[in-house]
């Protein structure tokens, strides 16, 4: 049990992070999928009782994961934003003071499907229909392609590991071959449940540890 987990992937040396993030030293680039800024705000508008303040706990783990790795990239692979912000939204108010808090680090985006909803909007970011780094190709929708090791999100993966009368399920770091699946990083994502296929194997992020699991 750790929080951080060295791997090897396409020749290169990777940290996984408990708190649904990837490290990549080669290009100083930290990694998370899926934060889908402002859905608890989309999800309050639409008369569900969810608490506020997700967004901002959210930009703090960004924060925190920052500090720690010290990365010279920030990269999210698609779904940034879980719909079109609106005025006034936390999500809003609260970015503008985030940024300048790292004014050095611009955040890239690999565009998911929730992110064409955003078309238009100016937040000081860069947006990439898909990026390659070293041998990786990332991307939202986790597809193979040939000649390189992909890092994409869009599943939201989770697993239920069993044990006796006790089970736990948590999000997880899915790796295929030649893919590697991240955990959604936003607090209100749900999770998919995945079955690996031999040869599979997955790495549960729960609390923030790190449980590779056989």
């Amino acid at each position: 049990m750790s929080d951080s987990l060295a791997l090897t992937l396409a020749g290169e040396t990777v940290w996984l992070h408990g708190d649904r993030a990837l490290f990549y030293p080669g290009d100083s680039a930290l990694l998370v999928a899926d934060t889908h800024f402002g859905k608890g705000a989309f999800l309050r508008r639409r008369g569900l009782a969810v608490p506020g303040g997700e967004s901002r706990a959210d930009l703090d783990r960004l924060s925190i994961l920052i500090e720690h790795f010290q990365p010279a990239r920030l990269i999210v692979l698609g779904d940034f934003f879980h719909h079109r912000p609106s005025r006034g939204e936390p999500f809003l108010d609260a970015w503008p003071a985030w940024r300048a808090r790292h004014a050095l680090l611009t955040p890239e985006v690999v565009i998911g499907n929730h992110d064409r909803h955003a078309e238009g909007l100016d937040l000081d970011m860069i947006w990439h229909s898909h990026l390659d780094l070293g041998p990786f190709r990332l991307v939202h929708d986790p597809y193979p392609v040939s000649g390189r090791h992909v890092l994409g999100g869009h599943l939201h993966p989770a697993y239920r590991l069993h044990g006796g009368a006790d089970s736990v399920r948590a999000p997880v770091f899915w790796l295929r071959e030649g893919v590697t699946v991240l955990p959604a990083f936003g607090g209100l994502t749900g999770g998919w449940p995945i079955r690996p296929a031999r040869g599979e194997k997955v790495v549960m992020a729960l609390d923030g540890d790190l449980y590779p699991l056989p």
